[in-house]
């Protein structure tokens, strides 16, 4: 999956927007995932890579709340804005 790439990559470049989207449409879908009853198949292997990128977005996602980088007009989803 390359999403937690993709979400490092952005902020390098600047765009401090892009990580929160990626981290709401991941949670979305891990959430999905979730649903499903999975055995010990190749779906099972996607979803526990899916897991390691949320971590890894999280991460990027926490950083740049604490930076105060990204947008302050939307809250980052389960975190307190700080004031």
């Amino acid at each position: 999956m390359g999403q937690s790439r993709l979400a490092l990559n952005s902020v390098t470049a600047g765009d401090y927007s892009r990580p929160l989207r990626i981290s709401s449409f991941i949670n979305e879908l891990d959430s999905g995932f979730r649903l499903l009853n999975l055995k010990n198949d190749s779906l099972r292997k996607r979803y526990d890579g899916l897991k390691y990128d949320v971590k890894k977005i999280e991460e990027v996602v926490y950083d740049l709340s604490i930076r105060g980088l990204g947008k302050g007009d939307a809250p980052i989803e389960g975190k307190v804005p700080e004031k």
